[in-house]
């Protein structure tokens, strides 16, 4: 091979060598101290809540990641307890969040999401899914549903008060996301929900 082929190749070799590794997810990615300032009342937050199925190719800013987990099931008092109840507090609710550059883990106790997988199992063409898993090794089933709810209720309200959008579903490939998670024989994805801007009123001052 000639001098200025080898140099040719090197540079290609390198260029995208250096892309895979600035491309490559984060492990451990720390949230931003949610906002309270933002959002609307709660009675409007309850008037405006709708499920909505169609999202636009708009990216959630950190701050609105931050927010928007935490009000699913974040830590809000000192002693570890959560925004969102769990039967004898046995806590057997975990919220995954769907990027595009792979799924986490929320870990409320630490605000930061942790990497678990680096496959894109995001849903219905939404920039970001959450799913909620419930450990029937902590609660039982019945509870573990009920306690779900109450998440899933979190997570639309929060949309609502925020201008995002969101819908509820428990349709969705649940062994293989199974799979792509690696969890247990005892967790369970009870309720996906895909979040996101919806697709006919994003406006650039709407985004922040």
């Amino acid at each position: 091979m000639k001098k200025s082929a080898l140099a040719v190749f090197i540079c290609a070799f390198a260029c995208a060598f250096a892309f895979a590794v600035t491309d490559a997810p984060q492990k451990i990615i720390k949230l931003k101290t949610p906002q309270f300032a933002n959002a609307k009342s709660l009675m409007t937050s309850f008037g405006e809540r709708k499920s909505v199925r169609e999202f636009a190719d708009v990216q959630l800013s950190e701050q609105v990641l931050s927010d928007l987990l935490w009000a699913a099931i974040g830590v809000n008092r000192p002693d570890g307890r959560r925004t969102a109840p769990t039967a004898m507090n046995r806590q057997e609710i975990d919220v995954y969040a769907c990027l595009k550059e792979g799924a986490y883990l929320y870990n409320a106790g630490k605000n930061q999401l942790e990497l678990v997988s680096k496959q894109d199992c995001r849903l219905i063409g939404a920039p970001i899914t959450l799913l909620i898993v419930g450990d029937t090794a902590k609660n039982s089933e019945r509870w573990a549903i009920f306690d779900a709810g109450a998440v899933s209720q979190n997570i639309s309200l929060f949309c609502a008060g925020t201008g995002l959008a969101t819908v509820p579903r428990g349709q969705m490939p649940a062994e293989d996301l199974k799979k792509m998670l690696k969890l247990k024989d005892s967790r369970q994805i009870i309720i996906n929900h895909p979040v996101g801007y919806p697709k006919t009123k994003v406006q650039d001052k709407d985004i922040n």
